[in-house]
């Protein structure tokens, strides 16, 4: 890959990588770990409710 097309795909697809990496950490820090790991499922999960409310409420222009 050229370095413009590297920028570019992390560009488009660097946001929901990171999501849904955040997603599988907390559904399996919920599912598996207790005390402090339910404190992280819960931040974690709410990371991609946070960036839609944060996208619909500021959007891009």
């Amino acid at each position: 890959m050229k370095t413009t097309q590297r920028r570019l795909f992390w560009k488009v697809w660097g946001a929901p990588i990171v999501l849904g990496g955040l997603t599988c950490f907390g559904l399996l820090a919920g599912l598996l770990g207790a005390g402090i790991w339910n404190w992280l499922a819960w931040i974690t999960l709410s990371a991609p409710l946070v960036a839609g409310i944060g996208l619909w409420l500021f959007p891009r222009s």
